[in-house]
């Protein structure tokens, strides 16, 4: 384990095979809900590759928004300014 920042990070690894490819961990996979054919960003850093999950954009969101209550939360935002005005 690793702590960098205040965080806290486990370390895997992984082996490169001849064609260039490497193995994510079971248990990252799983974590980030990478499937097969999943894009990631591989960023160059002066430490080495950082390696992220591409977003999907709106596709993450789906379904998100049926949850929400626009209602409640634009109540919330108009208490939250009221008490910032008297504060």
């Amino acid at each position: 384990m690793v702590i960098f920042l205040e965080e806290e990070f486990e370390m895997y690894k992984a082996k490169i095979s001849k064609k260039g490819q490497i193995t994510i961990p079971k248990e990252l996979r799983e974590k980030f809900s990478l499937k097969e054919n999943s894009e990631l960003i591989l960023v160059p850093t002066k430490d080495g590759i950082l390696v992220r999950a591409k977003s999907q954009g709106l596709q993450t969101l789906r379904g998100f928004f049926q949850e929400l209550n626009f209602e409640e939360i634009e109540q919330s935002i108009q208490d939250e300014r009221r008490k910032w005005r008297f504060e």
